[in-house]
């Protein structure tokens, strides 16, 4: 089975202090990876993933990033494009509740430039740092309730996840032969401010019975990112088959 080895490798984790963005890059980080890793805030990056587990340093580098800022997206590039990547995964995106009824022009706009616009030209924009790798990929994150699960509530947002999980193919065949994946999430780390009755009543419906951890979806990552090297063009949910029912 062809596989990416892991000595020298670079990966770009976009969104590094959301909880799924932290756990890909500690996994990314145990490997020996240098590590790319963006936030709004680059000061609340966390500094504990210096090496790896054979001690070795990782190097880590910090870039600020508004994915809405068409601007701070082109910085961006400049920023972390000088160097070679092997993958990309963009993991950062604010989970937000308003439901169509109060839903403005601004709540969708704000959503489609953070979640569709920004990843697509940041990809785009870092296309030749990933043409250097023998086998980049590029991991999108879409949600199961924007397409296999509707729901209603949080319009603006999975709108924008729908976008998302749209985009995966598209990008799979304009960056050919660079890799694209998409996941699509159910609870893979439960949203502030859900009350009990709220997590109990979500899980009725989840086959596995539980909810997901970052880790895992960190782990799916790996796997996709090293040994999934003759797909591209897919979406596969994380979810505990929630999508089934």
């Amino acid at each position: 089975m062809s596989r990416i080895e892991p000595a020298s490798k670079r990966i770009a984790i976009i969104g590094a202090t959301s909880r799924v963005g932290r756990a890909v890059a500690a996994e990314f980080a145990e490997l020996g990876w240098s590590l790319e890793l963006t936030a709004r805030d680059p000061d609340r990056i966390e500094t504990s993933h210096g090496s790896s587990s054979s001690g070795s340093s990782v190097e880590i580098r910090r870039h600020a990033l508004d994915l809405a800022d068409a601007a701070a997206v082109d910085r961006a590039v400049a920023s972390i494009g000088g160097v070679a990547l092997d993958a990309v995964v963009v993991a950062g995106a604010p989970f937000d509740e308003t439901s169509l009824a109060d839903a403005t022009a601004e709540d969708f706009a704000s959503h489609a430039a953070a979640q569709v616009a920004g990843p697509a030209r940041l990809v785009a924009g870092l296309r030749s740092s990933l043409g250097r790798s023998e086998s980049p990929a590029i991991v999108l994150f879409g949600d199961v309730h924007a397409w296999s699960r509707p729901r209603a509530g949080a319009t603006p947002y999975l709108v924008a996840k729908a976008g998302v999980e749209a985009m995966v193919g598209l990008l799979a065949v304009e960056l050919a032969p660079v890799r694209v994946f998409g996941l699509s999430p159910g609870v893979v780390g439960w949203p502030d401010g859900w009350p009990d009755a709220r997590r109990e009543a979500y899980l009725e419906r989840v086959p596995l019975e539980r909810a997901g951890t970052p880790e895992e979806t960190a782990s799916l990552v790996r796997a996709l990112v090293l040994d999934a090297t003759y797909c591209t063009g897919v979406v596969i949910p994380i979810d505990g088959g929630r999508h089934l029912r």
